[in-house]
């Protein structure tokens, strides 16, 4: 069903913002004759109401034009590097950071295996064997170190680049299998960041490096980089020996353990390292067919398997649509890879080495002396600036006149290529300075006076990471000791109006209805009083949220 996404489950504590009939699904006279079944003419028909000053008189309160923010804004693309490329404080964040999501309780039995049972059991169908390995996985990647960033916003997730132990003479002596970084390779892990974790079912994590598979030899991403297209590199329909998901199983048979089965790999941290390699050189193969003027996502390989179909929601990660994955907009804005190991630099790592007979850069092992190097990694400083921007201020005017009410922006298709734009409208206001901000909007939330005379703006801000919804506050007059009636509307980029839906409480549903609020003082109040209590208020953006009914959210907003 279209709206199939609004009827939903309460998860929330309803004994906060539940109560008076604040919506009406009834239009006031002022608007009533702009009634439409076109969105759009409904939509400018009752902004020209708004725009006759003559109706009600002016009581003072002029635009209010702020900037909001309601989940992790990156002002610059993130780089991923090799994971030996880091320096130690960074790795040690990193680490940290994921030993954080195993000791977070706040959902069974921890955060880490709460989201590394997403790769389990009938989702492993749509997220292996297909066209949808590559996206599914990216996504999901992506939104684990959303989840990281969330308990230090300086990290970034590196890759391992398993061409480098590959060409060793024995690869299970990688500096990648000590305490140095991801634990020892044989049993039980006792060293390194990880020891004595346990997985999901209370076993402990093992590892058995080296009995089958192996690394990613350089020859095979020459192989499959010399590729044109994704049917010659997808599974089913790849060439045998550029098949991508068939050598990134290889590496799980390598690691052994728990990485030897899918329904458990994603317990192991190598999971992620892994699979975001697999992540860049895809990206390198994407870049390849874009520079030949071809959009990824049109090179979607389209197969006889219900569970890999283009428009298909991807297990798991709904509402992305498995060719969401293939979009560009991930590497335009969100993050990008810096480039692999080269002799005779090898990323300056003291972790590894070039071996000149071959040309190619490999890891050191376990005992080995570390490389010295004249200039040793040195931290991003563009990674550790994407702590959340909350309330800041662009434009504004006297701010005690206005309440704060909450509402929901449910973005359907955010990385479809249809809506690409560089800009917004709005960002005039801005002026030099902001553009890459306005690029990385994706809604204007705005309040229009009907009891009063004044106009509230939000600009939302969403660098469309984790594109599913965001939670954003309207300014509407305070109402004092009478009653404040606004019309609330959300635009996209291209001013087209999000179809506004009412909570129906009774019904536990939300239903259609033209944005018409009603604001009263009356307990308990249906608003925040600043915007400082706003963002205190208990709708900080989860990345492991379903999407579910809260009934503190009057008006959701349905985009794209």
């Amino acid at each position: 069903m279209k709206y199939a996404l609004l009827v939903l489950v309460v998860l929330f504590n309803s004994g906060f913002l539940i109560v008076s009939e604040v919506i009406t699904s009834r239009y006031p006279g002022i608007i009533l004759e702009c009634r439409d079944q076109d969105a759009d003419k409904e939509y400018r028909c009752i902004l020209s109401k708004f725009d006759n000053p003559d109706w009600i008189p002016d009581t003072g309160h002029d635009m209010q034009l702020r900037l909001r923010q309601d989940f992790f804004w990156h002002p610059t693309k993130r780089i991923r590097r090799e994971c030996r490329q880091l320096t130690r404080e960074e790795f040690q964040e990193m680490v940290d950071a994921m030993n954080a999501l195993k000791n977070d309780k706040s959902v069974f039995p921890s955060v880490y295996d709460f989201f590394a049972d997403y790769h389990t059991n009938e989702a492993v169908k749509s997220i292996h064997f297909g066209s949808n390995f590559f996206g599914w996985h990216k996504m999901y990647i992506l939104k684990f170190e959303e989840l990281l960033r969330r308990v230090n916003p300086n990290v970034t997730l590196c890759y391992w680049d398993s061409r480098l132990d590959h060409h060793m003479h024995d690869p299970t002596k990688s500096v990648m299998f000590t305490s140095e970084f991801f634990g020892n390779g044989k049993g039980p892990i006792k060293e390194g960041p990880f020891a004595g974790w346990k997985t999901i079912r209370n076993i402990p994590l093992v590892r058995d490096l080296g009995k089958t598979g192996n690394p990613i030899s350089y020859k095979f991403i020459d192989r499959m980089l010399a590729k044109k297209h994704h049917v010659q590199i997808t599974t089913p329909t790849a060439d045998p020996e550029t098949n991508v998901e068939s050598m990134h199983n290889m590496v799980h048979a390598f690691i052994g353990g728990q990485m030897n089965n899918f329904n458990t790999s994603s317990q192991d941290p190598f999971f992620w390292i892994h699979h975001a390699f697999i992540d860049a050189v895809w990206e390198k193969f994407c870049s390849q067919l874009r520079h030949r003027n071809i959009d990824p996502q049109d090179d979607y390989t389209i197969i006889d398997d219900q569970f890999h179909q283009p428009d298909r929601y991807m297990d798991r990660l709904f509402p992305m649509r498995n060719v969401d994955g293939y979009s560009d907009y991930f590497h335009n804005h969100i993050y990008r890879y810096d480039d692999f190991a080269k002799c005779p630099s090898c990323l300056n790592s003291p972790f590894l080495k070039c071996d000149y007979s071959s040309d190619k850069c490999v890891s050191v092992e376990a005992n080995e002396p570390r490389r010295r190097v004249l200039e040793p990694p040195r931290k991003i400083t563009t990674n550790h600036l994407s702590k959340p921007q909350n309330g800041l201020t662009v434009l504004s005017g006297e701010d005690k006149g206005w309440v704060y009410v909450p509402i929901k922006i449910i973005v359907r298709n955010a990385v479809h290529k249809s809506i690409r734009k560089n800009v917004i409208g709005g960002c005039e206001y801005f002026g030099p300075g902001y553009y890459d901000l306005c690029s990385k909007s994706v809604a204007i939330a705005q309040s229009n006076g009907i009891t009063y005379h004044g106009t509230y703006k939000s600009y939302i801000a969403n660098d469309a990471s984790i594109p599913q919804w965001v939670y954003a506050f309207v300014g509407v007059k305070n109402p004092g000791s009478g009653m404040s009636q606004a019309f609330i509307s959300v635009t996209d980029k291209y001013y087209k109006p999000c179809e506004p839906f009412c909570l129906d409480i009774k019904a536990g549903k939300y239903r259609s209805c033209p944005g018409v609020i009603s604001l009263t003082n009356k307990e308990p109040e249906m608003f925040s009083r600043t915007l400082m209590e706003a963002d205190g208020s208990g709708f900080t953006y989860n990345p492991l949220e379903a999407d579910t009914l809260n009934p503190r959210i009057k008006l959701s907003f349905l985009c794209y």
